[in-house]
């Protein structure tokens, strides 16, 4: 009878330890699914600014970056018009050189369809609003403050992290 008792609590024994790696593995699996299921996309703008590379790897260990680049592009700025804005004291809106990551030459030309903040040599005041001439268009951007778009970026990311 000793025997039997042993051979059942064995065989017991020897299921549950079967049965937890089974339950492992499945939690691996779909753990694994869900890693790969987040991956934020790479808003395409990013590429005016950043290589491959960068952007693949900040995707990777800083999605938290990418997130707030991707929101960025869309809302860190407003165009205006204004009407002479030649006697404006501001400073002239320069494309980013990509080799040098520094200001290239002057902005002469606006088209509002492809706008790309992220192709300008631009700098975000701390506590207010920066202010470009785009050339002579009669056009101006207006780059957001960092304190600003800090309070934005954190209300958008409380209504989207609510809503899921």
């Amino acid at each position: 009878m000793n025997f039997f008792l042993r051979y059942a609590i064995g065989f017991g024994y020897r299921k549950v330890m079967f049965m937890k790696k089974i339950i492992l593995l499945l939690s691996l699996i779909l753990m694994g699914f869900g890693v790969f299921s987040q991956t934020l996309p790479i808003d395409s703008r990013l590429y005016a600014r950043y290589s491959e590379e960068e952007l693949q790897n900040m995707q990777q260990n800083n999605p938290e970056d990418l997130e707030y680049f991707n929101w960025f592009v869309e809302n860190s700025y407003v165009i205006k018009d204004v009407a002479n804005p030649g006697a404006l004291n501001y400073p002239k809106l320069k494309y980013l050189d990509n080799e040098t990551k520094s200001e290239g030459c002057e902005v002469t030309e606006f088209d509002a369809d492809n706008f790309n903040i992220m192709e300008y040599a631009v700098n975000v005041g701390q506590k207010k609003s920066v202010v470009y001439v785009i050339g002579n268009t009669g056009k101006v951007l207006v780059l957001y403050s960092n304190e600003y778009l800090t309070k934005q970026y954190n209300e958008y990311r409380r209504k989207r992290y609510e809503n899921q």
